[in-house]
C-alpha cells in the first residue's frame, strides 16, 4: 500500500476549489482531482472533531466542508480495522479527513486528472476500501 500512497503523494498538494453533498455521501474536489465519500467520515482539527455529519451547522447543506474550500491536500494516509483500509487526508491547514468504510467495496473513490485535461479523465483512480493491506 505504501507505494499507492506514494503514487497519490506525486500529485499533492491538492487544492479544494468546491465541495458538494447529497443524500448519498459528500465530494471534495479541485482542479484536476475528485475524492468521493459515501460511507462514514469526519474531519479533525488539533485532536478534535471539527466538521461531520453529526455536527451539522444549521441551514448548512455541506456539513461545514465549505471551511476546506481553499484549502490543500498535502499528504495521505491509510487507517482500518483488520485487513479493511480506509483513505485519511491532512490538509496544510492541520486539518484530517478520515474515512470509516461500513462494507468491503465502493465506499470511496479517489480521482486524479491530468493538469490541463478539460476532459478530465483520471489517470489515477484508487477505490476503497483497499483490503489484504497493511498501514
Amino acid at each position: 500500500m505504501e507505494s499507492v500512497l506514494e503514487e497519490i503523494r506525486r500529485f499533492l498538494p491538492l487544492t479544494v476549489t468546491a465541495v458538494e453533498a447529497d443524500a448519498e455521501g459528500i465530494c471534495l474536489q479541485g482542479a484536476r482531482w475528485r475524492l468521493r465519500i459515501n460511507t462514514s467520515w469526519r474531519v479533525t482539527e488539533g485532536g478534535q472533531i471539527a466538521i461531520s455529519p453529526s455536527l451539522t451547522r444549521e441551514g448548512s447543506s455541506s456539513y461545514g466542508l465549505e471551511d476546506l474550500v481553499g484549502d490543500e491536500v498535502v499528504d495521505v494516509g491509510v487507517q482500518g480495522v483488520q485487513f479493511r483500509q480506509d483513505l485519511y487526508v491532512v490538509t496544510r491547514e492541520g486539518r484530517i479527513l478520515e474515512i470509516f468504510s461500513d462494507f468491503p467495496y465502493g465506499e470511496w473513490l479517489l480521482s486524479i486528472s491530468d493538469a490541463g485535461d478539460e476532459r478530465r479523465i483520471p489517470i489515477f483512480d484508487l477505490e476503497g476500501p483497499v483490503s489484504g493491506v497493511t498501514p
